[in-house]
Order: structure tokens, then C-alpha cells, then sequence
């Protein structure tokens, strides 16, 4: 007779805290720890991504950007009064352009070795006999 009496009362107790809603400081606490977990998890989450970006990044398409040429399609009374100012812009794209055509240089060679490389793969490729199939 005990256990069912256990039984009705343990009912009666799942009962009334399904229908109670949960304390102010339960409550609280429970977000607040929702809260640090995410704060945890967030910094963890951003590592994984740029992670994974950059391990799967693709090549990157432009690799040497070309400097932009001075402005000169200017006044005549402002190209007079800046001269120093412009002078000085067109010495430093000119040093930009040595450096723009220096990487186009490094990135030609670096085109052709992948080229030669994938060359090579290509003609092993060919080299490997074509599966058989057997037909019924």
C-alpha cells in the first residue's frame, strides 16, 4: 500500500511543477548561463570559420594590382600651386609600378611552373591504360 501512496504523491508533485513556472533566480541563472556558454562558444566559433575559410579559399584571381596613375586633368592654377604635392604622387607610382611589374614577373613565373607541373600530371594520366569493362 506504501508505493501507491508514494506514487500519488510523487505524481501530485511532477504535476504542480509542470504547471508552476520557474523562479525569478532559476530563471535568471538559466540565461545566464546560456548567455556564457555562447560567449564561450563564440570566439571558438569564429576560429573554426576563418579556419575553414582560409583552407578552403580559392586562388586568388588578382594577384598584382596596378597602381593608379596621378591626377593631372586638373586647373592649370591647381596644378601650379599642388606641383610639389603632384610630383611627389607620380614618384611614388612610379616606384608602385617597379613593384606592380616586379610581381607580374614573379606571378608569370609562378603560372608557367604550375603549368609544367600540371603538364606532367597530364601526360602520367595518358600514360595509365583505360579500365577494361567486361560486357555480358
Amino acid at each position: 500500500m506504501e508505493p501507491e501512496c508514494e506514487r500519488t504523491k510523487l505524481k501530485k508533485i511532477q504535476e504542480i511543477l509542470r504547471n508552476s513556472s520557474p523562479s525569478g533566480s532559476y530563471f535568471w541563472c538559466s540565461k545566464a548561463h546560456k548567455r556564457i556558454r555562447w560567449a564561450l562558444l563564440l570566439p571558438a566559433i569564429c576560429v573554426v570559420v576563418s579556419v575553414s575559410s582560409t583552407a578552403f579559399a580559392q586562388p586568388e584571381v588578382i594577384r598584382c594590382l596596378a597602381p593608379e596613375v596621378p591626377i593631372t586633368d586638373l586647373p592649370e592654377a591647381v596644378l601650379a600651386e599642388y606641383r610639389a604635392e603632384i610630383a611627389a604622387e607620380f614618384e611614388v607610382y612610379f616606384a608602385d609600378l617597379s613593384d606592380h611589374i616586379a610581381c607580374l614577373d614573379t606571378e608569370r613565373s609562378r603560372a608557367l611552373s604550375e603549368a609544367r607541373v600540371a603538364t606532367e600530371a597530364y601526360s602520367t594520366f595518358l600514360n595509365i591504360p583505360p579500365a577494361q569493362k567486361v560486357l555480358p
